[in-house]
């Protein structure tokens, strides 16, 4: 029993700038939590329709698509901290902005979705740099928990928010709701100005000379299993797009539920979250990225499944909550296999572009769910289940064939 305690102490155990992340994040993430959920029912009381709906996602995931690689490449060329500094500021803002809204003239659909577009923008630049950061802060054998346990705490904190979003929308209305928000995020911006520890540059890396037949075995070693699980990542991506900014509205119009009803499931899910945040890195540094890759699509399929067949609200609500916290492992995998398989001075630029490439469907996913959706609201999610089904066979596939990643030398931690 001794034994098994101190191996939990262990995993929860974390590098200085993971801690920083974790401490910082149960700000972000509970100013986050308190509208995000929500955002679909802000823009339908707005009058919005569900093509404008998809439309404002849309042109979200078409700025990340646009801004992530550059995050990454600035991150790899300048610093990680100043780039998360940036892009939490920008985070900061815009939440803020969205604020105005309220006032008359203001929330018009091209300037919520230019509000939306800035809190877009910050988290699509900071997403190469913080997880570039936190696999580089990762002892060695512990990157997968390292990326995935700082999550945990602020998933766990941010547990009421959503519900507490739900009940302060429809009261006081929806601008205090993203002032609120707001400060949260920016009290998350002063911990990690004052905290935040840049990694130590390793040493430039020397150009191996070019030998017939070496750069090939290069490629297929690098180049085709990152491309490989980019593809199905990708294919992934628009599935999530077609669903992701309706579900919301499936509780509230299809299935007649209460927006208090839908925020207390989001709250359960946010400790779900940081229940399998910890488990999913144990599981990639365990079993390895591809073989939790197929497991979280696998139990997704299932999940989803379960969802459309089920009629008792409590078995109804289980199975989306435990759909929606398996998401987390899409996180926590393939960032870890990139980060194996890249070095360091491209890993935040290659974690910034997988996110891109793997959102370009996002473009056209949220139009395509909006039709669906006004046609017949469980087929988003007949489409969605056939979608992570197929991706967890392909990966099950990919392990047969892809060899294990060059892993890149990692850095001694950061100190505390």
């Amino acid at each position: 029993m001794q034994a098994r305690f101190r191996q939990i102490l262990d995993t929860l155990t974390l590098p200085g700038n993971a801690r920083v992340v974790a401490f910082s994040g149960i700000f972000l993430t509970s100013g986050t939590a308190l509208w995000w959920p929500l955002f679909a029912i802000f823009l339908a009381s707005e009058g919005l329709p569900l093509l404008t709906i998809g439309a404002v996602f849309a042109i979200g995931t078409g700025i990340t698509l646009a801004i992530s690689p550059i995050g990454g490449m600035l991150a790899d060329r300048h610093t990680r901290k100043r780039v998360i500094l940036a892009a939490r500021g920008l985070t900061t803002t815009g939440t803020f902005t969205l604020a105005l809204t309220g006032i008359p003239g203001l929330g018009t659909p091209a300037t919520i979705a230019l509000f939306y577009g800035l809190t877009v923008v910050g988290g699509g630049i900071g997403m190469g740099a913080i997880r570039a950061l936190l696999f580089e802060s990762a002892p060695a054998g512990k990157s997968g928990v390292s990326m995935s346990s700082p999550y945990v705490l602020p998933s766990l904190v941010a547990i009421p928010m959503p519900f507490l979003g739900s009940v302060l929308s429809q009261t006081v209305g929806w601008s205090l709701v993203f002032v609120l928000a707001g400060v949260c995020q920016a009290i998350s911006w002063g911990i990690t100005v004052a905290l935040l520890q840049e990694p130590p540059r390793g040493p430039p890396r020397t150009a191996a000379p070019r030998v017939e037949g070496r750069e090939r075995k290069w490629v297929q070693r690098l180049i085709t299993p990152v491309g490989a699980i980019v593809g199905i990542y990708t294919l992934v991506g628009f599935g999530q797009g077609l669903y992701h900014p309706f579900m919301a509205l499936y509780f509230t119009q299809y299935l007649g539920t209460s927006v208090q009803f839908y925020g207390i499931l989001t709250s359960i899910e946010m400790a779900l979250v940081g229940i399998l945040a910890l488990v999913s890195g144990r599981l990639v540094d365990r079993l390895g990225a591809l073989s939790t890759s197929a497991l979280s699509f696998g139990g997704e399929a299932a999940a989803v499944v379960l969802f459309l067949v089920v009629r008792n609200l409590f078995l109804l609500g289980a199975a989306y909550e435990t759909w929606g916290a398996i998401d987390w492992f899409d996180l926590t995998a393939p960032s870890v296999f990139i980060g194996n398989s890249v070095p360091k001075e491209r890993r935040a630029t290659a974690i910034g572009t997988f996110g891109t490439v793997t959102q370009v469907p996002g473009l056209v996913a949220p139009g395509v769910g909006g039709l669906l959706f006004s046609q017949y609201p469980p087929l988003v999610l007949m489409v969605y289940a056939g979608i992570v089904a197929i991706a967890a066979v392909l990966v099950l596939g990919a392990r047969r064939w892809i060899p294990a990643p060059v892993k890149a030398p990692l850095p001694a931690p950061v100190p505390s």
